[in-house]
């Protein structure tokens, strides 16, 4: 009986509770929302995060490899370019496009391969810059500078 009473106590009390406690179990109930919704947006972020370092260590390897089987580093008049997505690379002495698949490189990285697009709209494919990946690994580019300074190209 005891056991009984009790209940009926604890009821009548959490239901008293809720009547008049109501904006309290509101917020608490909108705190916990927010809450989850916090967590949620945190979780994203760090997914998104995880995979953009995912993403950049990949392209490291690659451009790594590029530099290493001897990219064409792009120079003009002796000065280094940086590469332009989607941008034609002429020879400086045909003032052709260099061809379909020649892989490029500058001094700051990136390091691409040329691949047939319409670059400027004229409904003419041409070599451009596509496929970039991008190295941080400065003794890798310097060393790759120095034993690669073979031509100039614009």
């Amino acid at each position: 009986m005891k056991l009984d009473f009790i209940t009926v106590l604890l009821t009548v009390g959490t239901s008293t509770s809720l009547l008049f406690g109501s904006g309290n179990i509101t917020n608490t109930f909108n705190s916990l929302g927010n809450a989850k919704e916090m967590m949620q947006t945190a979780t994203a972020k760090n997914n998104e995060l995880r995979a953009s370092q995912q993403s950049a260590k990949n392209q490291a390897a690659i451009a790594e490899e590029r530099y290493r089987n001897g990219c064409l580093i792009l120079l003009y008049k002796g000065r280094l370019v940086a590469i332009a997505q989607g941008k034609p690379v002429y020879d400086p002495i045909t003032k052709q496009p260099l061809p379909k698949g020649t892989v490029v490189c500058d001094g700051y990285g990136t390091s691409a391969i040329l691949e047939p697009r319409d670059f400027d709209g004229d409904g003419k494919f041409q070599p451009v810059v596509a496929s970039e990946a991008f190295t941080g690994n400065s003794q890798l580019i310097k060393q790759s500078l120095e034993s690669n300074r073979r031509a100039s190209y614009q």
